[in-house]
């Protein structure tokens, strides 16, 4: 008789630690004891205390450089020697630098950290003429203000002053324009919408002198759909509506060869004259 075979346990196959928990336990053992082997090497505890003083200059290299910098921003932010002795204003031309100076508002001897940059910015933009401004500290002790001013594109008669608008619409006060600067005069269906035209005048007049090579004295707007230009010499063009610009700009280039006093590049395909 032939017995069946039988599941016999291997002696020399050992099942997972986790289920065995002395085994486990030599295990942690075992590794416990290389790891005491391996640092009693001096050449391993040589390394590691290498390793450690590489370590602590860093950690002291990184602390000593914090402290210099904190104790740099604390001086520049309280010591007298980084205050506002002189602000230095660059580029004006028409607007003097004590007004700027006077609208920036900061006191003589303030810390040039304790500064606040945008709101002086804000208080310098507040002058009418001022178009773009920049603040800058310029250590070790001065404020720099930058400045752009407006350009008149047309002077416009306000109750009988003389008044300068921009290429955005944005009347700057009274002043002296520029030699070359058109007079605007706006009729009452225009006049609501004033900075509108005007920004369709700066693509006009780009045109006109950059295409058609003209000079202007005069620009006469009724309504928004009837511009009227006064070249230098005199001779009128009766322009329409502002739009396809450059194609009138190409016609009036060829009819201006021709006599006459008056022309008419409202349609561009045909130009007229009289």
């Amino acid at each position: 008789m032939t017995d069946d075979p039988v599941d016999r346990p291997d002696p020399g196959r050992e099942g997972p630690l986790t289920d065995d928990p002395d085994r486990h336990r030599d295990a942690a053992a075992v590794r416990e004891s290389d790891e005491r082997v391996r640092h009693s090497d001096p050449a391993v505890r040589a390394r590691l205390r290498r390793r450690r003083r590489r370590t602590n200059r860093i950690y002291i290299g990184l602390g000593v450089a914090l402290v210099v910098v904190l104790i740099a921003y604390i001086a520049m932010y309280f010591l007298p020697v980084f205050a506002v002795r002189e602000v230095n204003v660059n580029g004006p031309q028409t607007i003097p630098a004590e007004v700027v100076v006077e609208r920036a508002a900061v006191a003589p001897g303030t810390p040039l950290l304790q500064v606040d940059t945008h709101a002086v910015a804000r208080r310098v933009a507040g002058i009418p003429r001022v178009d773009q401004v920049t603040v800058t500290r310029d250590y070790p002790s001065a404020l720099r203000i930058e400045l752009v001013e407006r350009t008149a594109l047309v002077v416009v008669d306000v109750d009988g002053a003389q008044h300068l608008v921009d290429a955005q619409g944005i009347d700057f006060g009274e002043g002296e324009a520029p030699p070359g600067t058109p007079l605007l005069t706006v009729g009452e269906d225009a006049q609501s919408n004033l900075p509108g035209i005007v920004r369709d005048l700066a693509t006009v007049f780009d045109a006109v002198r950059g295409t058609a090579g003209q000079e202007l004295t005069e620009v006469e707007v009724d309504t928004p759909a009837s511009i009227v230009l006064t070249l230098g010499d005199g001779r009128i063009v009766e322009w329409g509506a502002a739009g396809r610009d450059q194609e009138k700009a190409i016609a009036l280039q060829m009819v201006l060869e021709q006599p006459g006093e008056t022309w008419n590049v409202s349609n561009p395909a045909l130009p007229t004259s009289r």
